[in-house]
């Protein structure tokens, strides 16, 4: 709808709100950086450059940026809020600080746990905040005995969901349903098509022939590339190629090699977090922190910025409304005292500023969330002889299936390893650094428990349980002692969902995540002291993975390859379905 007053204050014949002064520009259209002023009326932007002596009037707000480069607000195009382990509201007290004023997020996490009704109130929650939720509509969530959730998505939901003015696309189209011809699947897209959205892909390890033919379907985008040639084939094969660094997922240095390297045009190219948790952000940062590697990886200080802003909004067709400083779009602006370094002065969001001095200056109250996102870890009592793998009585060793993690990337390897037996029990190898892993149902469905082993988390002592586990949220424990085990898994039912570590008997960190056992109701700055407590607690127990939290909950993953585990066993990716982790015991 054409805005009258958008055009009388361009023309001068209105003041405006707002006035921006004396900034250098990124023109993200056209990759130029000009001195240029900004006015501003209501949330969206009148005129940009020179402006018309009737633009200031009495009550017009004037900001001077003294010189300083002026960005469009940063957009994630991938990211899982829910991974911050913070609400909304704090999730975006924390990242606005950074420049970031708009996510996409599908909200998955939350409407596995809490259903639908759950993650309309997160929805509701978002537009109370500066920083913008575009929802991706889930594309899977469906029932298929492979792990137990608190709730599903059916197509007549998805009918409804992909109309919701928040709606911008299908996200994570995952590759094997499609290329095995799925119904739901085919319905999905045809939806996506109908209605103008886009269709968001998930297609980890994917080349050649598959990769054609899963994009053939009218896939969009994928955020899934681990390395150069990944990158590069998914963006000659017509992909927006949306590169990730996440806590655990370090994937960016490497892609950008198909930009610094390969002279690939980065237009179709953005820098997403995927999952980032809240001591990540305040260490680090967000987009800016993305910026910052791309600079030092030898990408131009305006690309850079571009993958953050126009490119990121054209993948998901929001460019008409963000992502460029320009007229008619919503006033959502970062002020940077310096540009290579993507240091973050000030932000206007929706035309009003939020940040000031690099300090919060909005009032954001904490959210109340109804009881349908509360209380809904339902676990029994769980022993330690519930999550130890059983064998053959007279067998002194097992052959077993080994999930072998890693530290910078999201990807498993099915490692075939002999492990001792005693008593029947097939026991860990702490000198091979192989630890027991175990996902016990929460949600007081069925009571069962996934059981298997894990390579490379470096624990000598302890462990770890965590109530968030993508695509299921079920709680996973890793550690050497079932007696340590249990107990940690217990302490997260008592908390109705948590991150925990024991350690002789005695729970020595945890972190308490009361709504869908995901997030805490606590500020973001807490909760990241606390993780950094229960992650040094572990380091000095020998842990070697920079963020046990973020791995442990992707081991959960069945769509990642190469091995997984549901609170229905261990799964086999390429195979996907569920395997005897123990191949033979003698």
């Amino acid at each position: 709808m054409m805005d009258q007053r958008l055009i009388a204050v361009a023309l001068g014949k209105e003041p405006a709100d707002l006035v921006i002064r004396n900034g250098r520009l990124i023109n993200v259209h056209t990759g130029e950086i000009y001195p240029a002023d900004i006015a501003i009326a209501g949330e969206r932007i009148a005129a940009v450059g020179a402006l018309p002596e009737g633009v200031c009037g009495p009550n017009t707000r004037v900001l001077d940026a003294a010189g300083k480069h002026l960005a469009p607000g940063f957009i994630d195009a991938h990211i899982h809020i829910e991974s911050s382990m913070l609400t909304y509201t704090e999730f975006a007290k924390m990242v606005v600080k950074h420049g970031t004023t708009a996510v996409a997020s599908d909200l998955m996490e939350v409407t596995i746990v809490s259903g639908v009704e759950g993650m309309k109130e997160v929805l509701a929650e978002s537009a109370r905040t500066p920083v913008k939720l575009y929802y991706p509509v889930p594309a899977f969530m469906e029932e298929n005995g492979l792990q137990t959730t608190g709730s599903t998505l059916h197509a007549e939901m998805m009918d409804e969901l992909i109309q919701l003015p928040q709606a911008v696309g299908l996200a994570e189209v995952l590759a094997p349903p499609i290329l095995a011809g799925s119904p739901a699947s085919a319905h999905m897209l045809e939806l996506a098509g109908r209605y103008g959205k886009t269709a968001e892909g998930h297609a980890p390890a994917m080349y050649g022939g598959p990769l054609d033919a899963y994009v053939s379907a009218g896939i969009n985008s994928d955020h899934e590339s681990t390395n150069r040639e990944e990158a590069r084939q998914k963006l000659r094969a017509g992909l927006r190629v949306l590169m990730r660094e996440g806590s655990a997922s370090t994937d960016l240095r490497a892609c950008l090699k198909v930009i610094t390297e390969d002279k690939a045009d980065a237009r179709h190219c953005a820098m997403v977090s995927d999952d980032i948790d809240a001591l990540h952000i305040k260490d680090c940062g967000h987009l800016d922190h993305k910026v910052r590697i791309a600079v030092e990886e030898g990408v131009d200080p305006v690309t850079a910025i571009q993958m953050v802003t126009l490119n990121p909004a054209e993948s998901f067709r929001i460019d008409g409304e963000c992502g460029s400083i320009a007229p008619g779009k919503y006033a959502d602006i970062v002020v940077l005292s310096s540009l290579e370094q993507c240091a973050v002065d000030q932000v206007v969001s929706k035309g009003a500023l939020v940040v000031d001095g690099g300090a919060l200056t909005a009032d954001l109250p904490a959210p109340r969330y109804s009881d349908q996102l509360r209380n809904t870890v339902h676990m029994p009592p769980v022993t330690g002889d519930d999550l130890v793998l059983r064998t053959d009585l007279a067998a002194k060793t097992a052959k077993a299936h080994v999930i072998g993690a890693s530290p910078v990337s999201l990807l498993t390897e099915d490692l075939i390893v002999d492990l001792p037996v005693r008593d029947g029990v097939v026991q860990p190898d702490l000198e091979q650094d192989i630890l027991r892993i175990a996902c016990v149902e929460r949600y007081g469905k069925n009571g069962s428990i996934g059981r298997a082993f894990i390579k490379n988390f470096g624990l000598k002592s302890g462990a770890i349980a965590i109530s968030v586990g993508h695509d299921h949220h079920n709680v996973s424990v890793v550690g050497s002692d079932p007696a340590d085990m249990a107990l940690a898994v217990g302490r997260v039912g008592e908390l109705q969902g948590g991150l925990v570590f024991v350690d002789g008997g005695k729970v020595v960190e945890e972190i308490a995540l009361p709504i869908c056992g995901l997030l805490a109701d606590e500020d973001g700055d807490a909760v990241a002291e606390k993780l950094r407590a229960l992650i040094a607690a572990m380091a000095a127990r020998g842990c070697t993975v920079p963020s046990p939290n973020v791995t442990l909950s992707f081991i959960t993953l069945i769509f990642i390859p190469a091995l997984a585990i549901s609170d229905q066993g261990l799964f086999d990716v390429a195979s996907f379905q569920i395997i005897d982790p123990i191949l033979s015991a003698e």
